[in-house]
């Protein structure tokens, strides 16, 4: 039997839920970009005791986009071994992952349900997925 796996994702971690023979294995992936990110560098002016020139905005920017990229890598690599794929969660981290799949083409299991989902307990969460992949298997079987 194949592994189907639902992810719960938001910027601050994400919450795999892999079903195998009826049974489900919950692993949590952290992130590092939902963390205020800090930055070395900046300069002091000449002046004592004058103001100290933070870094850049874009320097900032770019090293959040670099830990989501890393995030979105570390998911994929623990659901590599997946059939299907069902990711849900609030916010805009489910479309931004639906894009760095979709960058990868051949590697990463296809993405087979897409939506929205607020906050959930761990058993909430292991609910919705097995409910979800037995309301598929129902469906292909009627087809």
């Amino acid at each position: 039997m194949s592994t189907k796996t639902g992810i719960w994702i938001d910027h601050s971690k994400a919450v795999i839920v892999s079903l195998e023979k009826n049974k489900e294995q919950v692993s949590t992936v952290e992130s590092k970009a939902g963390r205020r990110v800090r930055l070395s560098g900046g300069s002091r002016t000449k002046t004592p005791y004058g103001p100290q020139d933070i870094a850049p905005e874009s320097r900032r920017y770019r090293k959040y986009q670099q830990n989501l990229k890393n995030f979105y890598g570390k998911i994929c690599r623990k659901v590599g071994h997946s059939e299907l794929l069902y990711v849900f969660g609030p916010g805009e981290a489910k479309t931004e992952f639906r894009k760095y799949v979709e960058g990868l083409k051949h590697t990463a299991p296809p993405i087979v349900k897409f939506e929205s989902a607020d906050k959930m307990t761990e058993g909430q969460l292991i609910a919705r997925v097995r409910d979800y992949f037995k309301e598929r298997a129902k469906s292909t079987m009627k087809s």
